[in-house]
């Protein structure tokens, strides 16, 4: 058997198997663009639950939540419930921090009303 036909026949196809290990998502972050935070209501009673919602565009997208001074964030991710808590009567800050890889963040926060 000719090796220069073998060889040039491995070398021809290298390229076309290389290109079919790619991966679908990029290595690196696309950029980051948080759209919105939205609440299903603005204001409850306390013990009452409402759900949160974080709209953002990018690439391995990480979600950080926080309430403050009162409440729990239950969940994880674009969508959290916030269960207010029985004596958090008042304005509770709604924190969302979106991060894309390890290059770029942003925060956006509502506020949620606890009536007695």
């Amino acid at each position: 058997m000719n090796y220069k036909v073998i060889t040039l026949f491995f070398v021809l196809l290298a390229p076309i198997w290389a290109g079919s290990c790619s991966k679908d998502e990029p290595d690196e972050p696309g950029e980051l663009v948080f759209q919105s935070l939205v609440a299903e209501k603005d204001t409850i009673a306390p013990g009452e639950t409402v759900k949160v919602k974080a709209t953002a565009t990018g690439n391995r997208l990480e979600y950080y939540w926080s309430a403050s001074p009162f409440g729990d964030i239950l969940g994880s991710g674009a969508e959290i419930t916030y269960a207010a808590s029985p004596c958090g009567v008042g304005t509770n800050r709604i924190s969302c921090r979106i991060s894309s890889g390890s290059t770029q963040e942003e925060t956006k926060t509502i506020d949620i009303v606890v009536y007695e």
